[in-house]
């Protein structure tokens, strides 16, 4: 018996919808609450290349907050390099959402946006580095 081509493709989308479900999501661990918002990392995206690490990180605003062009977003996803040994960073990828904790639409997104800095030790970064190094 050979099954009609639309009932094929439809399990074909059903197999893949499910093989991207089963896909890990972040566990966000809290790293810091200040005035701005509540500061996570992803433990499992840690990963270390030539002494330095890099880090998934979302930071989920209290206010709504708003882009250099006037577009409002509620939370950030950040991708963060630290050099622990020299006590730098750098922010390689930022992504602007429009709701809390990563979800609505996308806003904006950045790649590298500046060089390596001095990691000020009062700030959510230092906190990250603490976890990360």
């Amino acid at each position: 018996m050979k099954l009609p081509s639309h009932f094929v493709r439809a399990l074909a989308t059903l197999a893949c919808c499910m093989c991207l479900g089963t896909q890990a999501s972040p566990k966000w661990e809290a790293v810091m609450l200040n005035d701005q918002g509540l500061f996570y990392i992803d433990p499992k995206s840690i990963t270390e290349e030539d002494g330095r690490k890099k880090v998934w990180s979302a930071l989920d605003y209290k206010k709504p907050q708003s882009t250099g062009d006037g577009k409002p977003y509620l939370s950030i996803h950040s991708q963060i390099q630290l050099n622990c040994k020299l006590k730098m960073a750098r922010v390689l990828h930022l992504t602007y959402y429009t709701g809390p904790m990563l979800t609505g639409q996308v806003v904006s997104r950045q790649g590298m946006l500046h060089e390596w800095l001095d990691i000020d030790p009062t700030s959510p970064i230092q906190k990250i580095a603490r976890r990360v190094c």
